[in-house]
């Protein structure tokens, strides 16, 4: 069982673009349409299903400006059912959501709504792929439009096989390699402290967490926190929802690895 937390984000920016070289080379879709119907059917049974359980990773996010943040959603059985990964990347310009559709522990169909800054002409994007029981990518249908909202008028194109790797969404939702939580100090918006935990880099994925009382192992690395810097944390959260619909995290109960 993977070791979750919770927090949520919502990433919307509106940018302005023109269509892509892709779109001009899109060869009117051939896909199977029986099958292609089946598979809609089931992401669609996915999307609408709202018994599924919401399992929120940290909200992470580096001094450059990059953030990301892995929603799971499991169903009565609690297994993983819908991976959705929402993230900005300050290098490259992208920001967006790559959504993976799982059943029986494998990946049958993951879909991506993004602005695409790295296109001659950058656009949005929606791309939905397809794979076999092995995991191997099968098809992929995709569409191009200057606004995000304007995707759903557009009709889909086949596109080039895309595989959608599921790798970084597991590394957050497991705090794993660059989303690790080692003890990167504490800071205070002049109410409340924070605990900050991250990777040990200087432009490291980092997330903050509301501190609500000051004892145990909070007190320990309050009195030692410059040795403490780069210490391993086992870290418990909450989210709240303040005035204007504001959402900030806090912590419910730390441990020192």
């Amino acid at each position: 069982m993977y070791k979750f937390l919770l927090a949520a984000v919502a990433l919307t920016i509106i940018l302005t673009a023109c269509k892509t070289d892709n779109q001009l080379e899109s060869k009117p879709i051939q896909l199977d349409r029986i099958e292609d119907n089946v598979q809609m059917e089931r992401i669609t049974a996915i999307d609408n299903d709202k018994q599924l359980t919401k399992i929120h990773s940290l909200d992470y996010n580096t001094n450059s400006g990059s953030r990301i943040e892995v929603i799971a959603y499991l169903n009565n059985a609690e297994q993983e059912v819908k991976i959705e990964e929402h993230f900005y990347d300050v290098k490259s310009g992208d920001y967006g959501t790559y959504i993976y559709y799982i059943e029986n522990g494998r990946r049958f169909a993951s879909r991506e709504v993004y602005y695409d800054n790295q296109l001659k002409t950058p656009s949005f994007v929606e791309r939905i792929s397809h794979y076999d029981s092995n995991g191997k990518v099968q098809s992929t249908k995709e569409r191009f439009a200057t606004y995000e909202n304007d995707l759903e008028d557009v009709p889909f194109s086949v596109g080039k096989p895309k595989d959608l790797p599921i790798d970084r969404a597991m590394r957050v939702l497991n705090q794993e390699q660059e989303f690790e939580t080692t003890f990167q100090g504490f800071a205070s918006d002049g109410t409340l402290n924070y605990l900050l935990v991250g990777e040990n880099t200087p432009d490291g994925y980092a997330s903050s967490l509301a501190v609500q009382y000051n004892q145990g192992p909070i007190l320990q690395l309050m009195q030692n926190e410059k040795a403490m810097i780069g210490r391993k944390l086992t870290v418990k959260h909450d989210i709240v929802e303040g005035q204007q619909g504001m959402k900030f995290q806090i912590l419910l109960s730390v441990e020192i690895d």
